[in-house]
């Protein structure tokens, strides 16, 4: 059997349920640089000059306390974007998904490969290009069995593995339902206004670009288990009819 194929049985094995290879060489095009004051994006030479392959991970959020976020109680929260900040803040799913992804670091690491994990290359052009999905109408990553409902991370690894073909079909089609449901529109179809978006409000407390209106919405709409938690704003998510079960639908 390939290392390859190994490989993606112990993915499967450990929790995800989606694995894809991509290259470097493939993602050299992909956009770097800071994205909206959330997170800078770097390539894989930057993050790893040594890798040969990269490893796409999905894992099936199919509850949605995965979506869960905490913030440490002595966190100021000026904005949390900005770069001076420091503070303890979690969020579950990634929790999750790291500790998942150090089983496979750990794999390829006793055959000889070294191997880093990494949530900072742009994961969800990544993956289509790792055969995972489309990077759907609500920007998202919607693959054709879970439809949104992913979280993604990846592993960059000197091993030379067998490469996926990228992911070519258009999933959304004419459907417009993620764009019609955000309650603040922040989306507009592939493109998000980050700032009108209530995740981001939720994450930035005190940032001033969020408008009054989407605070309104944000206290309104989303679950708060805690006053230093809450959880992630998953109704583009819900509105999509791909991947959606009985038991989403409840």
């Amino acid at each position: 059997m390939s290392l390859t194929r190994d490989l993606k049985n112990k993915a499967r094995e450990v929790g995800f349920a989606l694995v894809g290879v991509s290259s470097p060489e493939r993602l050299r095009s992909l956009p770097r640089g800071m994205v909206s004051k959330i997170v800078n994006l770097r390539s894989v030479e930057e993050e790893f000059p040594s890798a040969k392959s990269v490893v796409l991970l999905g894992f099936h959020v199919w509850d949605k306390a995965f979506n869960l976020a905490i913030s440490a109680p002595g966190w100021l929260g000026y904005g949390m974007h900005d770069p001076s900040e420091h503070f303890e803040w979690y969020q579950f799913y990634y929790e999750i998904v790291k500790d998942m992804a150090w089983s496979l670091i750990d794999f390829l690491r006793k055959r000889g490969f070294e191997s880093v994990l990494s949530l900072r290359i742009p994961l969800k052009p990544a993956a289509v290009t790792a055969g995972l999905g489309y990077q759907g109408k609500n920007t998202l990553l919607v693959t054709p069995n879970f439809g949104p409902r992913v979280r993604l991370v990846s592993v960059l690894t000197t091993a030379k593995l067998d490469l996926d073909e990228p992911f070519t079909e258009d999933l959304c089609k004419e459907c417009e339902k993620c764009v019609i449901a955000c309650p603040t529109k922040a989306l507009r179809p592939y493109e998000l206004t980050v700032n009108r978006c209530m995740t981001y409000s939720a994450e930035s407390p005190h940032s001033s670009d969020v408008e009054h209106d989407v605070r309104v919405l944000e206290r309104k709409l989303l679950g708060r288990p805690s006053p230093h938690s809450y959880i992630e704003c998953t109704i583009c998510i819900d509105a999509c009819p791909i991947g959606r079960s009985s038991h989403d639908q409840m």
